[in-house]
């Protein structure tokens, strides 16, 4: 037991050292930490809703970023270990598939966290220049709700991450990784804030009980990786109740569960020859 978590632990700093190494990583970290200051500048356009404005760039920046660090980094990572056969070097110490899989899960998604911080710290230090610059028009809160509303976008990028786990696991090499992931990210990204525009009391009165049925149930299968309705009421500094916050980490929690078990599952039946 003791040496199997010593392996499983071992593969997840590898990971991190070997995401940390690679110059992009480097540079996504430098871009995080100028990124808030240069959306300053456009910020200053809109007088009467700086504080709203900005945040809701810096969230729009934070999809941006992370979209970039799975399709350019975790991407060609997993890619490279299956395309090269890096993953049957792992599997001889011996290391059982589940533990590879969960090993490099784990290490990609905590690798995140370093550019996370960085952009929450630059971005704070933003928002304390703009409300000391522009105190009537930025909230005094104003850090702390986008500090809150990152950590809630990330909840989804969690979950892809996961699919792109359950791609990889049964792909061959990076084009249909990224072919597959591309088109989840597409359908995740735009489908449910139309479905909850679709499930509107207005819509609703003309639409059918049983598509009604049909589209709020596609909408819970699917994560929203927008992020919509957290992003616009933080940036409009409207409350956020307990229970949703709740559900929607659970929600993308158990997406990710799910997805990196289906991995696992895809993965031990996959030909690695």
């Amino acid at each position: 037991m003791d040496q199997t978590m010593n392996q499983l632990f071992s593969l997840i700093w590898f990971t991190l050292k070997e995401m940390a190494g690679q110059r992009i990583y480097k540079t996504i970290l430098l871009t995080l930490i100028i990124i808030p200051w240069l959306m300053l500048i456009p910020t200053s356009l809109f007088m009467l809703d700086l504080g709203k404005v900005f945040m809701d760039m810096l969230f729009a920046s934070q999809h941006a970023w992370l979209s970039a660090y799975l399709f350019f980094l975790a991407v060609p990572l997993l890619a490279r270990d299956i395309e090269q056969g890096i993953c049957s070097i792992f599997l001889t110490l011996p290391m059982s598939r589940e533990k590879y899989l969960w090993g490099r899960f784990i290490g990609v998604v905590s690798s995140i966290l370093p550019l996370l911080v960085c952009y929450i710290s630059s971005s704070i230090a933003a928002f304390i220049w703009a409300e000391s610059t522009w105190p009537v028009y930025v909230s005094a809160n104003a850090s702390l709700s986008f500090s809150f509303g990152s950590l809630l976008i990330l909840m989804p990028y969690l979950a892809l991450a996961a699919i792109l786990f359950l791609i990889a696991a049964g792909a061959t090499g990076s084009a249909e990784i990224t072919v597959f992931l591309f088109s989840i990210w597409l359908i995740c990204w735009s489908l449910p804030p139309v479905l909850d525009a679709m499930q509107s009391s207005e819509v609703a009165k003309e639409t059918p009980a049983w598509i009604g049925m049909l589209l709020h149930s596609i909408n819970q299968l699917l994560p929203d990786l927008s992020s919509s309705q957290i992003s616009l009421r933080l940036a409009h500094s409207l409350p956020l109740s307990a229970s949703s916050v709740i559900s929607y980490c659970l929600q993308h929690i158990a997406y990710a569960a799910v997805a990196i078990m289906a991995a696992t599952a895809v993965f031990n039946r996959r030909d690695l020859k």
